[in-house]
């Protein structure tokens, strides 16, 4: 090695730029209701990869986007001055951050819980895929709550645009981008997000069509389509993969920080961080391991068969691991007996030998995370469902399978996200729910993923977690057990659009989301 000295300086450097990118501005409480004249003192958090959070509240400045509603003083003291809501932002070396003051929270809206399930369903499979919103995938699809045109921060309502398959990059869409998007319900601000556009694409503020995603399509048109499923945080993939299987998102609001990527787990490196708001609004950061309980161990529990088909050590896609953050799960014989490959699952469903409940997440270039592509996402999808479909009548006739997108990936959406907590509801994704026993249609119901675990839980008559599981929606209103089962839909795969030849090297394992 000629230039060792030269060498340990680029590492260095990539590992400092990598740190500095990893900073960011928490703004507490994110959001808060006031009436006319009220205030609210507000505070604003430097968070380092190092997992240091600094209150810097008064070295910050403060603005108010829509001062008639409510102003902010120096020091971060809010105003309520009318009616609606108000982005306020606070900057510090030159980042933003954001909360909101509303006179009144967009409504989140409950129905009564039941357990018709109970006896008819013996098999839930919940597929998540990636970072893609409800109007991305969905926005023209007849008789839903869909949109093919959206407000940019200039107030301009422009025509949604065609979105390439695949993606030319990723697009914002963590915390910081989540709460300046929603933009206190307006939806108008998806065009200031980090990378929303490089070269001119606007790439955010576009979708697909049927004939980009027709197999998806095709679940929606046999099936039910939700048009109203939101994600269970206002922020990306790790903290909605906590509530994936636990019904919480244990406080955290950002993926893990620290000196190396995508370590997200009881194995990751020393050093390793994610941000948190306590309950006094304070910010600080935990290792990412959680000694919560999950969904998986009140099966254990009650004797119901589990197993989350996912990668595993070693895989690509490892970062999908929803299991691998609890180490109730992590540090017990479930880690090698039932977090198991996800090439296991086609095996298992074609021989019809599925567990009670079945979580399922793809290897990285199979999640539709931009920038893969739909289409390859999309074959991989057909591949799991076509082998519940092709396994045993018997195992299809009992089934439930809930797939969904874990956060809106940049992508526009038009629908304000419902207030449950300072942690959610996040934005709109696509959810379709697969099943012989399936409503037609679309379903409008105001969902989120907790529900889905809710549905575990009144099936297999199971305890709940504590979290959003015990208010949540349970989908049990989108099944009707009397009516002719629905047939199996098994599809073909498609072959997918390549990569431009000047697009850029790409390893899906290195997105930090």
């Amino acid at each position: 090695m000629k230039h060792p000295l030269a060498l340990l300086f680029l590492s260095l450097l990539v590992v400092a730029q990598a740190a500095v990118a990893q900073q960011f501005l928490v703004v507490t409480p994110p959001q808060v209701v006031l009436h006319k004249t009220q205030n609210v003192q507000m505070h604003a958090y430097w968070y380092e990869s190092t997992g240091i959070a600094d209150d810097v509240t008064n070295s910050a400045a403060w603005t108010s986007i829509q001062p008639s509603i409510a102003t902010v003083s120096s020091t971060g003291l809010v105003t309520m001055k009318g009616a609606g809501s108000a982005l306020i932002v606070a900057t510090y070396q030159k980042t933003p951050g954001y909360g909101t003051v509303w006179s009144k929270f967009t409504p989140f809206i409950r129905v009564l819980p039941q357990n018709t399930s109970r006896g008819k369903i013996e098999h839930i499979v919940f597929i998540v895929k990636e970072n893609r919103s409800f109007d991305e995938y969905f926005g023209t699809y007849p008789g839903a709550n869909g949109a093919t045109t959206g407000k940019l921060s200039t107030g301009q309502i422009i025509t949604l645009g065609h979105t390439p398959d695949p993606p030319a990059h990723d697009m914002g869409h963590e915390w910081t981008d989540s709460h300046s998007d929603v933009d206190g319900g307006r939806m108008d601000r998806f065009d200031l997000e980090l990378t929303c556009s490089e070269n001119g694409d606007l790439q955010c503020m576009t979708q697909l069509y049927q004939s980009d995603i027709p197999n998806y399509w095709a679940y929606a048109q046999n099936y039910a389509l939700s048009d109203a499923a939101f994600s269970g945080v206002e922020s990306g993939t790790y903290p909605a993969h906590l509530e994936l299987v636990s019904g919480s998102t244990q406080t955290v609001i950002d993926n893990p920080h620290g000196v190396e990527k995508v370590q997200w787990g009881c194995d990751a490196i020393t050093g390793t961080n994610v941000p948190i708001i306590q309950s006094n609004n304070v910010v600080s950061s935990l290792f990412p391991c959680f000694s919560a309980k999950t969904l998986g161990e009140l099966a254990d529990d009650a004797g119901v068969s589990w197993k989350a088909y996912t990668s595993i050590t070693g895989e690509s896609g490892y970062v999908y691991n929803p299991y691998r953050s609890f180490s109730g799960v992590f540090d017990g014989t479930d880690w090698t007996t039932k977090v198991v490959s996800e090439s296991t699952f086609i095996p298992d469903a074609l021989a019809g030998n599925l567990p009670a409940l079945s979580w399922v997440t793809p290897p990285s270039v199979d999640t539709d995370h931009p920038r893969d592509s739909a289409c390859v996402g999309e074959n991989w999808t057909v591949q799991q469902i076509n082998a519940i479909m092709q396994g045993p009548q018997e195992q299809w006739n009992n089934t439930v399978i809930f797939l969904t997108w874990d956060d809106f990936g940049g992508f526009y959406d038009h629908v304000a996200p419902p207030f449950r907590d300072q942690f959610g509801l996040g934005i709109r994704v696509p959810m379709l729910i697969i099943s012989p026993w399936a409503i037609q249609g679309v379903y409008h119901t105001q969902v989120e993923f907790a529900g889905v675990l809710r549905f575990m839980e009144e099936t297999f008559g199971l305890p709940n977690l504590h979290g959003a599981d015990t208010i949540a929606n349970d989908f049990q209103d989108a099944f009707n057990y009397s009516q002719t089962p629905l047939p199996p839909l098994v599809l073909s795969q498609r072959t997918c659009p390549v990569a431009p030849k000047d697009a850029p090297p790409f390893d899906p394992d290195d997105l930090e989301d």
